[in-house]
């Protein structure tokens, strides 16, 4: 049997756009004849895979799974259409990388993040899943089903403090949302009061759209974030012809209207748009005698 180098892994690689291990076994299968090789995937129906990548995936699955209240993991599978995301061979795909990830070994830096992966894109694919790796059945589902598919998002809750609470929630089939909540003591946990607010906390998040994702409160935000609104707020005062003084008091206001537009405890609370999210936090916090903090939260939509 001929010596199958990473070279001819490489150029298989390049004239198919699969994955290493499919490429190292159809190599391997045709006595390392890479025509051969190329011949095989196409039959296979593997090298259409690669073609329909650039295709646009804007639908597909948010899938949401807790092994406890304090370990879970939120996936966005995407692909072409409903009617796909509906099939049972789509569906099976999700679940299956739902559980292997819940209690996967994968990179830290894939742990508690809340925005779209696709700077970690490579780094996920990589990891091994069922003989091959999670690309090589992407790859493999694209082939078999017919449609651009694409790993969306990916979100994985760890935590090791018991004063930690997971709450998860989905509007419809296109909005998922983990919130991560932390108490003063477990024990608050079962009380009915807090997974009232866990809920709703939740249901905040996924309705009220906080526009960066990663701001809980105004001390998240990124200063570059806040610093850019100020020069457009401040630009915009000067353009209605304001005085200098009265301009800033301007850019003051409505700074504060900003972060309570994306923060997510500064927004006016949805059920009573009276109270903010943090007002309502605060009468919780007084009628079960615990303190009560929103730790993190994540937040994906589908054709976002």
């Amino acid at each position: 049997m001929a010596e199958i180098t990473a070279k001819m892994v490489m150029d298989l690689r390049k004239a198919t756009g699969l994955g290493m291990m499919e490429c190292k076994k159809a190599l391997s299968e045709s006595d390392g004849d890479v025509d051969a090789a190329i011949e095989l995937l196409r039959k296979k129906g593997l090298a259409k895979a690669a073609k329909k990548a650039d295709r646009t995936a804007n639908e597909g699955l948010i899938s949401i799974k807790k092994a406890d209240d304090r370990h879970g993991v939120m996936l966005v599978i995407n692909c072409e259409t409903d009617f796909v995301a509906r099939s049972d061979d789509f569906q099976a795909l999700v679940a299956g990388l739902t559980d292997f990830f819940l209690n996967a070994d994968v990179p830290s830096t894939c742990l508690g993040q809340a925005a779209p992966v696709e700077h970690l894109d490579n780094e996920i694919k990589a990891i091994p899943y069922k003989g091959q790796t999670v690309g090589d059945e992407l790859t493999a589902a694209v082939a078999k089903i017919g449609e651009n598919i694409q790993l969306g998002g990916l979100v994985l809750e760890r935590s090791d403090d018991a004063n930690d609470y997971l709450q998860e929630y989905k509007h419809g089939n296109r909005v998922g949302v983990l919130v991560c909540l932390t108490t003063g003591k477990p024990e608050t946990h079962q009380n009915e009061k807090f997974i009232e607010l866990a809920k709703d906390i939740a249901m905040q998040a996924a309705a009220a759209m906080p526009r960066v994702a990663e701001a809980v409160d105004r001390d998240g935000l990124d200063p570059a974030v806040v610093e850019k609104e100020k020069e457009i707020l401040t630009e915009q005062a000067m353009a209605e012809g304001k005085p200098q003084e009265i301009a800033e008091k301007m850019v003051m206001g409505r700074i504060n209207k900003f972060f309570g537009e994306v923060c997510l405890i500064e927004q006016p609370y949805i059920k009573d748009d009276k109270q903010t999210v943090m007002d309502i936090i605060k009468a919780v916090e007084g009628e079960i005698g615990d303190t009560i903090k929103v730790a993190r939260f994540h937040r994906f939509q589908l054709g976002s």
